[in-house]
């Protein structure tokens, strides 16, 4: 499989938004553990592809003579073509092609139309820019300008199912669409009716280009962090204003103008535009107050804190989707000195991440995917593209216990610039991965 990179200063432009910015000697200068976009942002795939069909319709109940699933994942699995914890991740077309992974993510961010577009060449503004040329911060324009807008998910989808992997779209737009702001500021942003409602026709949009390959079930990963900030504003999302209605989308008519409207909103727009979509909102172990995940205190109530997280979700409505997603950290811990204890005899470590999101997920009743976990891996000299971290390998060495806490599987990627990745990390990751896709893997569930 050959593909194109094309360079996306807009995407760049974010990312050091999104990240809080590095300043020049390397210091982290952002105060929370947020989101960033990975930087190959756009990709063209063959001309042809042969997508087979991984799922009927992801909207088609489970079989009646089928056993009961063991837990969330293996229905959730099932409605995949999948039977064991799944690995994949954000990577490069020369990395992708080297293992059989299961699962391929990338990133649609940066803003969305002034005004709807039929032609990126022509007549297609985002802030106020062209999109002719590439120009626009539009990902329906991240390809040829000659071409229709959104090809490069349309593409990837196709592409990536060719390969025979699960295609993923992380669509983290409303932090542009907000105006650059994040927290309480991004939150407050939801009420204002002109930005909610390009921002819900853009949503659809997406939805639409993906059901062009109408039989390929296609994980939808919703804003992330954005729900995180919207619990720290309020532990009661109904409370939390939204101009859905300004909208006029049929898909919503009747919603509540709050968060809870616009999650309904997005669920009810997939369903009908996209019924193979697999919608999936992510869970933020920091939302709650505390970083549960960086604790460091033994006494600290673990399950309370997830189950203040899954009442959030529920409130919200995440629960009405396919699968929540989590995370570790957006960065290499060589890079921001986020390390956990590999042996689980010290505070943080792994088994307090995995207790967490295998309780958060069960109370919604739905599978859990680690998404965006560093590549980077011990004995690397710390620098720009080579930060260490441990959780690369600590995933290939206890397989088993994500499997059996419930996990579908895990997605690496690099959550910033200048952190490590496949293409960097002198073939380490792949090395692992590909020995993992090749030898006895655990099924979805645990044994």
């Amino acid at each position: 499989m050959t593909m194109r990179h094309i360079p996306l200063p807009w995407i760049l432009a974010a990312l050091a938004a999104a990240c809080g910015g590095v300043e020049a000697d390397g210091e982290d200068t952002d105060t929370r553990e947020g989101d960033a976009i990975d930087e190959d942002a756009s990709a063209d795939p063959p001309a042809e592809t042969d997508v087979p069909d991984l799922a009927d319709s992801a909207a088609d109940p489970a079989d009646d003579d089928a056993p009961p699933a063991a837990c969330a994942a293996e229905a959730l699995g099932a409605r995949l073509g999948r039977t064991q914890l799944m690995v994949g991740g954000a990577m490069d077309d020369g990395e992708f092609d080297l293992a059989p992974f299961d699962l391929r993510y990338h990133y649609v961010a940066g803003d969305v139309p002034d005004a709807p577009c039929a032609s990126c060449a022509s007549g297609c503004f985002a802030r106020g820019s062209s999109c002719a040329g590439g120009g626009c911060p539009w990902w329906g324009c991240w390809q040829w300008d000659a071409l229709p807008p959104g090809r490069f998910v349309a593409d990837f989808v196709a592409s990536t199912a060719g390969s025979g992997a699960v295609p993923m779209i992380t669509y983290y737009i409303w932090f542009s669409v907000a105006g650059d702001v994040e927290g309480s500021s991004e939150v407050a942003a939801l009420a204002d009716a002109a930005r909610t409602a390009r921002y819900l026709a853009d949503f659809r949009f997406l939805c639409q280009v993906i059901d062009e390959s109408p039989t390929v079930a296609t994980i939808v990963h919703v804003e992330p962090d954005l729900w995180g900030y919207g619990h720290q504003v309020s532990d009661d999302p109904a409370t939390i204003p939204a101009a859905v209605s300004a909208a006029s989308d049929p898909s919503c008519a009747g919603l509540p103008d709050t968060m809870v409207g616009l999650v309904g909103c997005m669920l009810a727009i997939a369903r009908d535009e996209a019924p193979s979509v697999l919608v999936a909102f992510h869970a933020s172990a920091w939302g709650a107050g505390a970083d549960a995940l960086m604790n460091s205190d033994a006494g600290f109530d673990l399950s309370g804190h997830a189950l203040e997280t899954s009442a959030f979700m529920r409130a919200l409505g995440a629960a009405q989707g396919d699968l929540v997603v989590v995370e570790m950290s957006d960065r290499d811990a060589g890079f921001n000195d986020r390390w956990w204890d590999p042996t689980n005899a010290a505070l943080p470590h792994f088994h307090q991440a995995i207790d967490w999101a295998s309780t958060m997920a069960d109370d919604l009743g739905l599978a859990h995917l680690w998404w965006q976990i560093p590549y980077g891996h011990t004995g690397l000299e710390n620098v720009c593209d080579r930060y260490e971290d441990n959780r690369v390998d600590y995933f290939f060495d206890n397989p088993g216990e994500f499997a059996g806490a419930g996990a579908l599987g895990i997605a690496f990627g690099a959550g910033a610039g200048c952190m490590t990745t496949p293409a960097t990390d002198d073939g380490h990751f792949v090395d692992r991965a590909s020995a993992y896709l090749s030898g006895t893997r655990p099924p979805l569930c645990g044994d």
